[in-house]
């Protein structure tokens, strides 16, 4: 809102107030003009009728007493008078007569005016008597009365009393009038009849009542002294003395001193008459200059008005002019602050970098009054507000360092803990203590994936490093492990060819993120049904997919958690919202520490789909070893074939053919998950590739059955565990060699005797062992139980198909005692 509002709101009030008060003032001056107009064009022609009206009604009661050509001739005269009264009221009446009232009296008055010619020849005709004629003119001079009092009536109250002493006077010189026509008609004949002394008692009576009510202060200046000397008079003292006698008389005839009352009453009341006249010129001068003086007073009081907000427009202009100029810059510096420099030390902060708090200083001196005082202020605000961010960051800071430094030392003790459980798998071999300890090591794999999670939600970096690449595949089967429903999970493996491996770096990560979206794939699906897990080789790397069966997710949910993947913000509360999804959060971390692109779909059996697009520049190429091993498999010439053996030792081959072939069908054996089954989330089953067995001779394959006839077959070899590291002798990758050097691989030919199948020979090496021991003990014809041997290799099958589970090397925690993690733990 501008600053020239509290100039402009009082300015605005002067206005309207002055407004009001003009508007009263033209609305009085109008009033008092319309009442001056009244008294002009109603109140003045109408005094003029009745006092002429008056003058004839003597002169008439005069003429018909006496009937005497001088009073003709004076009632002639007083007739023309009227006559030019009523000519002069009927002119100019009209324009003055703005009120029902004044028209209705009006009408009465014209009415009344109407029948004078009437009464007139009546009077001439001596067919209406001298009562009759009084009576007419009386009624005719109360109309008139009725109308002058009317029209001199004043809105304005200061006028009041004035009007009303107007009224009782023109009532006083009326009853006057009155006596003065009767007593001037009974003189001719010197008596006056009862009833009409009764009426000139009455007359004398209301007269007096009316001067005595009359207040002379109050009629105009003039009228004042006019009046006071009338009433001062010796003729109004004579007056007064023969209306008491004339009253006092109970005769018919008339007191002697009646005789001196036509000259002191017909001065009388022409003096009455004259001040009547006097006092409405006064009336109409008093309304016109107060009428003036209120025109007068409005212009002026509007001028100063005028002037008034002139004065209040130029100041609000200098001062609006002067405080914007100052908000103007005071703007500025808050838009500086606000848009820049408060942005810029958040920034440092969001960045880490180290801000001291008083990074923000003042802004030089501030004025003494409220903008400069509002300046300062904000000033202070935003010194304020820096400071708190930078110790709320070293407070964050801090107490990060803390809770790192715990999840840390928790970690540590995570993986003492699964070294001991490895410990223990390898020292017992009771099977119901081997399944407890393989679920609690499951659940502290499961305790070191949450606690990893804390430590990527903290922005430390991870306590997981491996620098070998891992197949793809076993990628996969280790988040597998890491989730706890594993056996819902069903991993789909590579079509045969070149085998993927995820680079070392990104081994550990990938396998979270995997594990977490395979845990809410398992967690909000039915439990009746599967999670598959499947790898593709795109254009622009690989795409791994997880896929539920569930109900899936809303779509707007789907949208933010998409959003949430493809920009991760800070971790807080805030931006998680109510119902906060760590597990995305943790995923969006990992996803954009190594550039890896993660999307949920809708999947097409109603479920969930995320698919998860690893870059090309984290993956690397392989050729098969099962792909190398038939190259090579072929490319060496068949054993030559044994002379036949007569029937009955046909079942039998020789030991060296059985030996040859066996060694020929299970030579090599390397682990190559692509192309193989799919993996069913069990993890019992070793990984050879892992753990190989030494190299050495391979052991011939157990021979079959023979009749009691034929000899016992020779012993087979004890089977020797496989070692935990491959020795020197080992090939790439840790497999090992078998034969010797590895020969170049040779094209592939036709060979030219086809291989010869040799029952057993497909089986593997404790398989066979297994099939000869079982022989032997039922030829010795003993039944006993598992040898340490056989306890041994089951052991170990398990224990290597837990450690399948943890492939991914885990190198030394930070904060940790230095110890580095064993290698096949890796990958968990």
């Amino acid at each position: 809102m501008s600053i020239a509002v509290p100039l402009v709101v009082p300015a605005l009030c002067l206005t309207g107030l002055w407004g009001y008060t003009a508007t009263g003032l033209v609305d009085e001056r109008v009033r008092l003009g319309a009442d001056v107009d009244r008294v002009v064009s109603v109140g003045q022609p109408a005094h003029g009728v009745l006092s002429s009206l008056q003058d004839e009604r003597r002169l008439t009661a005069v003429w018909q007493a006496d009937r005497t050509p001088e009073s003709r001739a004076v009632l002639d005269s007083a007739r023309g008078r009227t006559d030019a009264a009523v000519e002069d009221y009927r002119r100019v009446q009209p324009s003055g007569l703005d009120t029902a009232a004044l028209k209705s009296r009006a009408a009465k008055l014209d009415q009344a005016i109407g029948k004078l010619s009437e009464r007139r020849k009546a009077i001439d005709a001596r067919s209406l008597s001298a009562t009759d004629a009084f009576q007419y003119f009386t009624d005719t001079i109360g109309d008139a009365t009725g109308l002058l009092t009317a029209a001199t009536r004043a809105g304005d109250g200061s006028m009041a009393n004035t009007v009303a002493a107007a009224a009782s006077l023109v009532q006083v010189t009326e009853m006057l009038s009155r006596e003065d026509a009767m007593i001037s008609g009974a003189l001719p004949s010197g008596r006056m009849a009862a009833g009409d002394r009764i009426r000139f008692g009455q007359y004398t009576a209301v007269r007096r009542e009316a001067a005595d009510g009359l207040n002379a202060p109050d009629l105009p200046p003039g009228g004042t002294t006019a009046y006071e000397r009338i009433t001062d008079s010796p003729r109004w003292t004579a007056l007064a003395s023969i209306e008491d006698a004339v009253a006092a008389d109970r005769d018919s005839e008339l007191p002697e001193k009646a005789t001196a009352w036509p000259d002191d009453a017909g001065s009388v009341v022409k003096d009455l008459q004259e001040l009547n006249s006097a006092f409405l010129e006064d009336l109409a001068g008093i309304g016109s200059d107060r009428a003036d003086d209120l025109l007068l007073g409005t212009l002026l009081g509007s001028a100063g008005t005028a002037a008034a907000l002139a004065i209040v427009g130029v100041l609000a202009l200098r001062v609006r002019r002067s405080v914007l100029a100052r908000l103007a810059q005071m703007q500025h510096r808050t838009e500086d602050l606000a848009s820049t420099r408060l942005p810029q030390i958040l920034a440092r902060l969001e960045r880490g970098e180290p801000v001291e708090p008083g990074a923000l200083p003042a802004q030089g001196q501030h004025a003494d009054d409220e903008l400069g005082r509002l300046d300062a202020a904000i000033d202070q605000l935003a010194r304020v507000a820096a400071d708190t961010a930078a110790r709320q960051s070293l407070g964050r800071e801090g107490s990060e360092k803390v809770f790192a430094k715990l999840i840390r030392r928790t970690q540590t003790l995570i993986h003492r803990l699964i070294s001991l459980l490895d410990d223990l798998e390898r020292k017992h071999e009771d099977s119901d203590l081997l399944k407890d300890i393989f679920k609690v090591d499951h659940l502290a794999t499961r305790v070191r994936r949450h606690s990893e999670n804390l430590v990527i939600l903290g922005g430390s970096p991870p306590t997981r490093r491996m620098t070998a690449p891992v197949s793809i595949t076993d990628v996969m089967r280790s988040a597998v492990a890491e989730t706890e429903h594993y056996t819902r999970v069903k991993v789909k493996n590579l079509s045969p060819g070149r085998r993927i491996s995820l680079a070392g770096r990104a081994v550990a990560d990938v396998t979270h993120l995997l594990a977490e979206l395979i845990e809410n794939g398992t967690n909000f699906s039915p439990p009746d049904t599967q999670v598959f897990v499947s790898a593709t080789k795109v254009a622009r790397g690989l795409a791994l997919q997880v896929e539920d069966h569930g109900l899936g997710m809303p779509e707007e949910h789907r949208a933010r958690s998409n959003q949430l993947l493809v920009n991760p913000p800070k971790l807080d509360m805030m931006t998680l919202g109510e119902d906060p999804r760590l597990g995305h959060f943790v995923v969006a971390r990992l996803a954009e520490r190594h550039k890896i692109k993660v999307e949920l779909r809708e999947s097409v059996y109603g479920g969930t789909l995320a698919i998860v697009l690893v870059p090309t520049d984290l993956l690397e190429e392989q050729d098969s070893p099962l792909m190398e091993h038939l190259k090579s498999a072929a490319a060496e010439p068949a054993p030559p074939v044994a002379p036949a053996e007569p029937a009955a030792h046909a079942a039998v081959p020789p030991p060296a053919m059985a030996a040859a072939g066996a060694a020929t069908a299970v030579r090599d054996r390397l682990h190559d998950p692509q192309g193989y089954p799919e993996y069913g989330g069990a993890g019992l089953l070793p990984a050879v590739s892992a753990h190989s067995p030494a190299p050495g001779p391979v052991a011939a394959p157990a021979p079959m059955p023979a009749p009691a006839s034929m000899s016992t077959p020779a012993p087979v070899p004890e089977w020797t565990p496989p070692q935990e590291y491959p020795g020197p002798d080992a090939g790439p990758a840790g497999h090992p060699v078998y034969g010797g050097a590895q020969a170049a691989p040779a094209p592939l030919v036709t060979p030219r005797v086809l291989p010869q199948r040799t029952r057993g020979a497909s089986l593997a090496q404790q398989l066979r062992k297994e099939a000869a021991q079982e022989q032997t003990e039922n030829d010795e014809g003993q039944s006993s139980g598992l040898s340490p041997g056989d306890s041994a290799r089951t052991m170990m099958a398990i224990q290597q198909g837990m450690k399948r589970a943890r492939i991914s090397e885990t190198d030394e925690s930070a904060g940790a005692d230095g110890q580095a993690e064993s290698p096949d733990r890796g990958a968990n």
